[in-house]
């Protein structure tokens, strides 16, 4: 079973995204703002962390940022409206695996399952 954490505001934004990762196999848990993150990843096993471009409480990338500090292992994904380019510069050094876009769609939810089964495969994870 794959356990993925969503982070934001606006759950029904991202409906058509998690319908992209929804599969027999994934468990999807949401939350709100980076604080709940910190908590709910302290308590619970997290294969993915994906966080939107603004939570309730700071910016999706400064929440990696202080997640990465406690769990530098955690894989990660951001949905941002930057440039690929200037994603890269404020990103750097987090280790974020994939920028995701604005508004997302199922396809987009699929392309990151599809990834994140290649990541766990080559850390030979049990699928």
């Amino acid at each position: 079973m794959i356990h993925i954490l969503i982070a934001s505001q606006d759950k029904d934004s991202l409906m058509e995204f998690s319908a992209g990762l929804d599969t027999n196999d994934v468990e999807i848990t949401w939350t709100k703002d980076c604080e709940h993150v910190i908590s709910k990843i302290e308590n619970n096993k997290f294969d993915l962390l994906i966080v939107d471009e603004t939570l309730s409480d700071t910016k999706g990338l400064e929440c990696i940022e202080k997640i990465i500090m406690n769990n530098p292992f955690l894989n990660t994904a951001a949905i941002s409206s930057l440039s690929s380019k200037d994603f890269h510069e404020e990103s750097e050094g987090f280790g974020v695996l994939m920028q995701i876009p604005v508004n997302p769609g199922s396809e987009d939810g699929e392309k990151m399952l599809d990834y994140l089964n290649k990541i766990l495969k080559l850390t030979n994870r049990d699928l």
